[in-house]
């Protein structure tokens, strides 16, 4: 079987290459509510 062990093994392998894509998913989802009354 490929793969690893279990979800956090591959968390804690791989979650550092993408630690500010969560920052700019919260940026963006903040401005879609700031802007959401607005149209």
């Amino acid at each position: 079987m490929l793969g690893h062990k279990n979800a956090a093994m591959t968390l804690d392998t791989y979650a550092d290459l993408f630690d500010t894509d969560l920052d700019d998913v919260a940026t963006s989802i903040s401005n879609k509510i700031a802007t959401a009354g607005t149209m």
